[in-house]
């Protein structure tokens, strides 16, 4: 017996997709879902290029710049302490944003978009509906 037949290893089976609901492909075909994955992915883009650039200037200054990063600001706080813990400045204002960002931009299409997929759902039932109820039944109207 091998391990395929009894699923205990290799690979898994391949996922299988039927054909996308029709319902469903009017929606990624509108400009407001367009405008909402451009939107999307603009932030994302923006929000990593700034943390990690962060990082990178906190790293680049440790490597090439240790007298300006052991310059003592306060006490025991040097420069570097305190753009190392700039860094969770960093972070919390970047994820402030993004909770901005969603709830400005993309709450709202995100609701327009699943009304549309509603309206959607609500017609294909009634047509649906409508079709069973004008549709000839051949069993009724059978010869003896």
């Amino acid at each position: 017996m091998s391990r395929h037949s009894t699923g205990l290893g290799g690979p898994p089976p391949p996922y299988e997709t039927g054909p996308e609901p029709a319902d469903r492909q009017p929606v990624s075909r509108e400009p407001a879902y367009q405008s909402l994955r451009r939107s999307h992915r603009r932030f994302g883009v923006r929000a990593t290029a700034v943390a990690v650039g962060g990082f990178l200037l906190y790293v680049l200054l440790s490597s090439f710049v240790p007298g300006l990063m052991n310059t003592s600001v306060s006490g025991h706080l040097t420069v570097g302490l305190a753009l190392g813990l700039g860094q969770f400045v960093l972070m919390g204002v970047i994820v402030w944003r993004y909770l901005v960002h969603m709830r400005t931009r993309v709450t709202p299409v995100v609701r327009g978009l699943r009304g549309l997929v509603r309206h959607h759902e609500t017609a294909e039932r009634e047509r649906t509906a409508f079709e069973a109820r004008t549709a000839p039944r051949g069993e009724e109207y059978r010869p003896w």
